[in-house]
């Protein structure tokens, strides 16, 4: 029970922190959000903001361990992505959708839920199949 409360706490901050970038990015204060989003980084992921950039998915799949975890880093990479685009990155935006995509792919396959089929259809028109690692290929275009 102690657990589970812990676990719903931090789910509940992490909602409230998304929120927050949202209404930041809105705002148009991209930098401002862009710290939201390093600080909810350096909470979530166990690694430098560097390596996760460079690490390939299924790797950043396991350090995150929990389907949980996989899918609040792809929530944090999605919103980025917004960030981005609002800030004239169209490269880097990319970026944070495919590794969106690929990271929902991921939970789905560990544990499915028909939110994650709603995000894949989503970060699919942003962050198309083709562009996704060959290993997501084929289960993206499931979609």
């Amino acid at each position: 029970m102690i657990r589970e409360d812990y676990i719903m706490r931090l789910i509940r901050q992490f909602a409230d922190a998304i929120a927050r970038l949202v209404g930041l990015r809105k705002a148009g204060d991209h930098q401002a959000a862009l710290d939201v989003a390093n600080r909810l980084h350096d909470e979530l992921l166990p690694m430098p903001r560097a390596m996760t950039d460079v690490i390939d998915t299924p790797s950043l799949a396991s350090v995150l361990g929990s389907v949980e975890k996989i899918r609040a880093a792809a929530m944090l990479f999605w919103e980025e992505g917004h960030v981005y685009k609002a800030k004239g990155d169209p490269l880097t935006a990319f970026a944070r959708y495919r590794r969106a995509h690929e990271l929902f792919l991921e939970a789905r396959a560990l544990q499915p839920d028909p939110d994650d089929d709603a995000a894949i259809l989503e970060l699919s028109r942003v962050a198309p199949g083709r562009d996704l690692d060959a290993r997501y290929q084929a289960n993206a275009d499931d979609d």
